[in-house]
């Protein structure tokens, strides 16, 4: 073979070995699976009670959520969050089906209308707020101002809170069907490589 063939076949190998090497290292890790010990430190149970719970090959266990994992999905055999630690985003899961590009668009979307919600409930808050303060500021005006305004802060204020968390709490209810929609996308374009849901969708903060 000549040399230049050699080189060409070598930089090959060498390349590919380095694409899978950082493919594995931009993927979140594995959840902790935990010895007995821990997780009667972590849980404040005792050694029988979290020997009860680990899997037993002669019977069929229950479902035991593990630590680090509160919505949990499984991939090649290892479980993963969902979510990052920071947040509840899904960015966890959309790092292993960005691949498929309506999978990844479904996570994105998942994503921005998490971030509006919380835009929604500030708008809640603020609501309150004015409900709160509304005779205080009503106190800085006139005498025969104060009535009215107290009255137009109250209802300004009952009605921003009322819409501002009844939208929230309706965009969070749809919200959470996009992360099996992303997953059903994956999986019927890579049904060779699928990605497993643990758990049941519903929408929380």
């Amino acid at each position: 073979m000549p040399v230049a063939m050699k080189l060409r076949v070598l930089f090959l190998l060498f390349a590919s070995t380095h694409a899978l090497a950082l493919e594995s290292a931009s993927l979140p890790s594995p959840c902790p699976n935990p010895s007995v010990e821990e997780l009667r430190v972590q849980m404040k149970s005792s050694a029988t009670e979290i020997q009860s719970q680990i899997p037993n090959p002669l019977r069929r266990p229950k479902s035991v959520r593990q630590i680090g994992c509160e919505r949990p999905f499984v991939y090649r055999g290892d479980a993963y969050n969902v979510d990052s630690p920071q947040a509840q985003d899904a960015s966890n899961l959309r790092s292993f089906v960005q691949s498929v590009p309506e999978s990844d668009e479904l996570l994105k979307s998942y994503q921005r209308r998490r971030d509006l919600s919380k835009l929604s409930a500030y708008t809640g808050t603020i609501g309150i707020l004015a409900l709160a303060l509304a005779p205080r500021i009503s106190k800085s005006v006139a005498a025969e101002s104060q009535a009215s305004l107290k009255s137009i802060l109250q209802i300004s204020g009952l009605a921003l809170t009322i819409g501002g968390f009844a939208y929230s709490f309706a965009i969070l209810r749809t919200n959470e069907s996009l992360i099996p929609k992303a997953v059903n996308a994956y999986n019927q374009a890579k049904p060779e490589d699928p990605v497993e849901l643990k758990f049941e969708t519903g929408w929380s903060f």
